[in-house]
């Protein structure tokens, strides 16, 4: 099975020159844990987590007013703290390769490219684990009918 029958494909990306202010709703609005970095032609540039987005905050959120850190946040851009290169794979990239790769390089998620380096969707391990948690359960209601 490939990575592209499990990632997802509704995914929200941001741009270089966005601001700290809009991630922070991107985040809280969505809940989502990492948002693709995308150029005008939609190709990925970089990827941003929570955690560096929290991290790049940090400084200012424990000791500033909320009007210095409304400052801070629309002041500093994506680029500033994005991840790049990005690790990418093809929608034919199998579970298995994905999952390597989310272990190899200790991270969480992939993005998911066309031949171009065009963001067709993303696939964490939580998605991974969610495949390997149905295919166990339906094995045990599989084995559970025979018997």
């Amino acid at each position: 099975m490939s990575i592209e029958a499990i990632m997802s494909k509704k995914v929200v990306v941001t741009s270089v020159d966005a601001s700290l202010a809009s991630l922070r709703a991107v985040f809280s609005d969505a809940h989502y844990q990492h948002v693709p970095v995308v150029d005008s032609m939609q190709r990925v540039v970089g990827i941003v987590s929570v955690k560096d987005f929290y991290k790049a905050i940090s400084p200012v959120a424990d000791s500033a007013s909320a009007q210095t850190a409304q400052l801070f946040e629309s002041g500093r851009k994506v680029r500033s703290i994005m991840t790049s290169p990005v690790v990418c794979v093809g929608p034919q990239t199998t579970i298995i390769a994905a999952a390597t790769l989310l272990i190899e390089r200790n991270i969480s998620c992939l993005l998911v490219t066309n031949a171009q380096q065009k963001l067709l969707g993303i696939v964490s391990w939580k998605d991974i684990m969610r495949l390997i948690v149905q295919r166990q359960n339906l094995k045990r209601r599989q084995q559970e009918e025979e018997e």
